[in-house]
């Protein structure tokens, strides 16, 4: 009986009997796939385990692959962001600066009608803005005929070239004259900047002061620089700058003693009156009076 059970591990053990729930396994083969640290590590693994750790490991590096996806995602789209947003930042950046002008860097740009790049107040640019001529003719004109507003702006641009004052905007000159047809405020240029006397005086600084009915100094300096001429000039224009009733001797291109029509302004005046007398209108012929001619673009 004793030499039985000395026998019975022995034959159990032969026979290939394993403890319940367990489960034996051959020692892992050796494969190429993978690094060399993990199948170390699989050779180091003890050859019995439960069942369900397979499963358990095969879910945790899942995980992990995952998450190293996920945040090479993120980290993919926040370069993408942030490289947009820079793009943009830049964008904005050179439009701002494009835009601005800068009256003194002799370069004319925006609104400004000139830049001289200096700080000199009486010559032709002053704050980036034009200082134009303004006189009363030198020459003196005996009727009405002037060939209409077109030959009246012709005269003042021959004595503009003349001076040699007005370089090469001479061509731009207009009489300050209406008509029947046409009012003097809608001929000139609106420019930004004053209007001078050609020996430098400030008669407005706007050109709507014009309209204003004064006058910062009177236009009785001619164009060679003459001063105090005085006399009458042809303007057939209210304070306004609106046309006066009448036909303005018919437009300027009558010489009849019978049209009574003339509206004159004097050059010596800086109220109203310099553009418009109070008094009735003259005929178009028998007097001697200037043209006032200014400057335009």
């Amino acid at each position: 009986m004793s030499r039985i059970r000395l026998l019975l591990p022995s034959a159990l053990l032969l026979g290939g009997c394993v403890a319940p729930a367990l489960k034996y396994i051959d020692e892992p083969p050796m494969t190429t796939t993978g690094d060399s640290s993990t199948t170390s590590q699989a050779q180091a693994t003890t050859v019995m385990t439960t069942p369900g750790d397979a499963s358990e490991t095969d879910a945790g590096s899942a995980s992990e692959s995952d998450g190293e996806t996920s945040q090479s995602s993120t980290t993919a789209t926040t370069a993408g962001t942030d490289a947009t947003s820079g793009d943009s930042a830049t964008t904005t950046t050179g439009t701002t600066a494009a835009a601005e002008a800068v009256c003194g860097d002799g370069i004319v740009e925006g609104d400004e009608e000139c830049d001289d790049a200096n700080d000199v107040a009486d010559d032709r640019c002053h704050e980036c803005a034009k200082n134009r001529w303004i006189f009363a003719s030198a020459a003196l004109h005996n009727d009405g005929d002037l060939g209409g507003l077109e030959g009246a702006d012709s005269r003042c641009r021959q004595y503009a070239l003349q001076s040699g004052l007005a370089d090469d905007t001479w061509m731009t000159f207009i009489a300050w004259l209406s008509d029947a047809d046409h009012d003097v405020r809608d001929r000139l240029y609106p420019g930004r900047g004053r209007y001078v006397r050609t020996d430098g005086v400030v008669v407005v600084e706007t050109v709507e002061q014009f309209f204003s009915g004064s006058l910062a100094a009177p236009i009785n300096v001619d164009e060679l620089g003459n001063q105090d001429i005085g006399g009458g000039v042809l303007t057939g224009t209210q304070p306004d700058g609106t046309a006066a009733p009448g036909t303005h001797c018919d437009n300027w291109t009558s010489s009849a003693l019978s049209d009574f029509s003339v509206y004159e302004g004097s050059s010596s005046a800086t109220d109203e009156f310099w553009t418009m007398y109070p008094d009735p209108p003259t005929p178009c012929a028998g007097f001697l009076s200037r043209l006032y001619c200014v400057e335009g673009k």
